[in-house]
């Protein structure tokens, strides 16, 4: 008899006994994760352990050998419908733009209008200021004439995470995205994450390799090496003894 996944309405996502290999590369092994609506996830481990394969996961760019998840209450077997892909805003790890990239910051950000709708049709009117609401929710309005190669990574980020917020998104996956910053500018990116989280209620996924630094926003923790060690509160006394253990 098959194994149900969990369901109820707070939850955004479940995998079920994920698993998922790169040829004779086990990268994830029977991982189990529910996210709900409102968290904010800091994914931990080493390098090669399955962080960055647990997101593009969740959003079926790798497909699991074995295992089940949900999206919102409808389980994903291969593609992910269109009426829930675009509630899923993923944010890979970049490095920064040529500085002669010749597209604009609102260009950059009304691409996520073009992902929502098709790219067969016209950006409207209210493409536009959905895409410049979403400018103004990293603060970055200011600079949306401005070439997206003129800015810093800070900046960058910040226009990558308005094209995801422009497709009106309500969940956020980052993959490492802070890799590139300064500490200064890890902890703006982080302040603004954990804005959104808290005023506007988008759930956040992040990767990261300051642990430090996801403790101090995030409410909860998952540390991972292809299998999850830790999933709880950073407040957990057992989140140390589960980094000394998949660090060391």
């Amino acid at each position: 008899m098959k194994e149900e996944v969990s369901s109820h309405s707070d939850l955004v996502a479940c995998m079920k006994d994920i698993s998922v290999v790169y040829g004779d590369f086990a990268a994830l092994y029977e991982v189990n994760l529910d996210v709900n609506k409102g968290d904010f996830i800091g994914i931990c481990g080493p390098n090669g352990s399955g962080k960055t394969t647990l997101l593009k996961t969740m959003v079926r760019l790798v497909q699991p050998i074995a295992g089940r998840m949900m999206l919102y209450d409808q389980e994903i077997t291969d593609t992910i419908p269109a009426y829930i892909r675009f509630r899923i805003g993923y944010v890979p790890q970049i490095t920064n733009i040529d500085r002669n990239f010749p597209a604009l910051v609102k260009d950059v950000v009304e691409m996520g209008r073009y992902a929502k709708a098709g790219l067969a049709r016209r950006i409207t009117r209210v493409d536009k200021q959905k895409a410049m609401e979403a400018l103004q929710l990293v603060d970055m309005e200011q600079s949306a004439d401005r070439p997206i190669g003129h800015l810093s990574g800070g900046q960058q980020q910040r226009v990558l995470i308005a094209q995801a917020l422009a497709a009106e998104a309500e969940v956020l996956l980052l993959d490492e995205f802070t890799s590139a910053l300064d500490f200064r500018m890890t902890e703006d990116i982080m302040e603004l994450l954990f804005h959104l989280n808290h005023t506007h209620k988008i759930t956040i996924i992040t990767v990261g390799h300051n642990i430090e630094i996801l403790r101090a926003y995030c409410n909860r923790i998952v540390c991972i090496n292809k299998v999850i060690a830790f999933d709880g509160s950073p407040k957990d006394q057992k989140l140390d003894e589960a980094i000394n253990k998949i660090f060391n």
